[in-house]
Formats: C-alpha cells, sequence, structure tokens
C-alpha cells in the first residue's frame, strides 16, 4: 500500500465519522411542524446515502473495518422492533458486491424492511423508507406494509468528491419473500455507471444452494459469480454470489461486464 493509499483510507473514515455525527445532531424528539419534518427528512436522506456510499467505497479500498462505527441496532427496545424482533424503521443493509470502474467506485447494495405488526409501525416505515427516498410497492396506504417484507435493491456510483449517484435495480413488498429452487434464476439489469446506455451490469437471485453463475455478454465474453464464503467481506471483484441480511429464501449475485459490452443472459452453472 502507497502512502497515497493510506491517506485515501484515513479521510474516508473521518467522512463516516463526520456523516454520523452530523446526522447524529439532526435527531429531533417530540411533535414538530410539517415543514420542518419535511426539511428534516431531506438531511436525513442525504446522510443516509452519503453514509452507504462513504461505507461502500471504503470496503472498496479494503478498509473494512470502517464500517463498524455504524449505530449498534441491538440498543432498540422490543416495542420497536418488527415480526422476528427486527427494527421496524430501519433497514437490514447488505453490499452484494463493489469495485471501481472509469475512475469511480461503484457498489450494489441490499435493504431489507422486516414486515410490521400493525399499522402503527407500518406508518413509521414508510416514514422511514421515504428518508431514504425509497417508496414501497404498494397502494399507497401504510396498511399495505403490514405483514409485508419490503426490500430494494440499488446501484451506487461516486468519483472523485462529487457526489454519490444512487440507480434503483430492484424493488418488492411481498408477505413471502421469492425462494427460487434448483436452476431457477431472476435477473436484473442496469448501466453500471451513470451516463451509460449499456446494460453492463446484472443483479440477480437464484436458490440458496446455487454455487456459480455464469453472465454471458453480448460481445461473446462471460463473467463467472462463485459463491463468497459465509460472514466474510466480499473484496472488490467482477462477479460473486452472497448471502444478504434478511434475505434468508435466496442468494443474490452480480455480474459486472468487462469494457462497454451488454447483458446477454445468465444461468446457474453449478
Amino acid at each position: 500500500m502507497t502512502d497515497t493509499d493510506g491517506m485515501e483510507h484515513g479521510m474516508a473514515q473521518d467522512r463516516i465519522a463526520l456523516l454520523l455525527a452530523d446526522a447524529a445532531q439532526e435527531i429531533e424528539t417530540g411533535p414538530a411542524p410539517v415543514a420542518a419534518v419535511v426539511r428534516g427528512g431531506r438531511r436525513r436522506r442525504a446522510r443516509r446515502w452519503a453514509v452507504t456510499a462513504v461505507a461502500a467505497a471504503v470496503v472498496a479500498g479494503g478498509t473494512v473495518g470502517a464500517v463498524t462505527v455504524l449505530p449498534d441496532r441491538d440498543a432498540a427496545s422490543p416495542a420497536d422492533r418488527g415480526v422476528g424482533g427486527q427494527l421496524v424503521d430501519e433497514p437490514v443493509m447488505s453490499t452484494v458486491g463493489s469495485g471501481t470502474r472509469d475512475g469511480g467506485t461503484w457498489s450494489v447494495n441490499a435493504k431489507v424492511w422486516p414486515a410490521p405488526r400493525d399499522r402503527s409501525e407500518a406508518v413509521r416505515q414508510m416514514k422511514a423508507m421515504a428518508d431514504w427516498g425509497f417508496t414501497p410497492v404498494t397502494s399507497g396506504s401504510p396498511s399495505d406494509l403490514i405483514g409485508r417484507t419490503s426490500y430494494f435493491i440499488s446501484r451506487a456510483y461516486q468519483k472523485g468528491a462529487g457526489a454519490p449517484t444512487f440507480r434503483l435495480v430492484a424493488s418488492d413488498t411481498v408477505a413471502d419473500l421469492p425462494h427460487p429452487k434448483g436452476t431457477e434464476i431472476h435477473v436484473f439489469t442496469k448501466p453500471l455507471t451513470p451516463g451509460s446506455g449499456a446494460q453492463s451490469l446484472a443483479v440477480g437471485m437464484v436458490a440458496t444452494t446455487a454455487r456459480q453463475v455464469t453472465c454471458h455478454w453480448k460481445d461473446g465474453s462471460t463473467t463467472t459469480a462463485d459463491l463468497a464464503p459465509a460472514d466474510t467481506p466480499t473484496p472488490p471483484t467482477d462477479a460473486t454470489i452472497g448471502y444478504v441480511r434478511g434475505f434468508p429464501t435466496a442468494n443474490w449475485f452480480f455480474c459486472a461486464a468487462p469494457g462497454r459490452t451488454a447483458y446477454k443472459s445468465a444461468e446457474v452453472t453449478k
């Protein structure tokens, strides 16, 4: 590692600490005017996305330990938890994968929201989702969230000191999470970098028994995603299969295209 690398990693850690401290100052208690709530929601959403992007960038750079400064989820009371004992107004987060392209850092992130038990929890969850900039796949009524799990898979990209950009890859709100079996595969595609028209990123679900996915690209090349060891950080790579927290019924994979080619197909090969 060069001195420059060390400086960049240190700066990334400092940015996480500052962002988290700044976000902590935004916590409000008691009733508040609607306008203030809206403004506060926008600020919290920007900071939450920023923390996610910086943490993903640190993971891509190799400083995995920096993400452990996130708030302790176990400190919440039982009343704040939904079905399964998870927080209803904070998502369970995982990084599906990360890497670099065109001088910037990209990552694929999963956020899974547990099923609320009643309307009160559903209202809190819908407001929290709005803070993140998410809209659940429902009719729009908080009651639609009761007993249903919501998940959002997104791609983040950040270049230099510029603001990160985000693109939703897949999302749903369901009573039962998808449970693919055998060689069943569900694939979603998006450009890997902003401004690119090529569908150069393939993200999808496979059975928990799948050990390898092969992605085929339009230029004739292939990329192989292998199952990553459980409970281990995924290093920057072009493809992998991994476990997503809060999503026990399937594993998620991703493939990043080599060069400027686009997605053609994908299949479970092991």
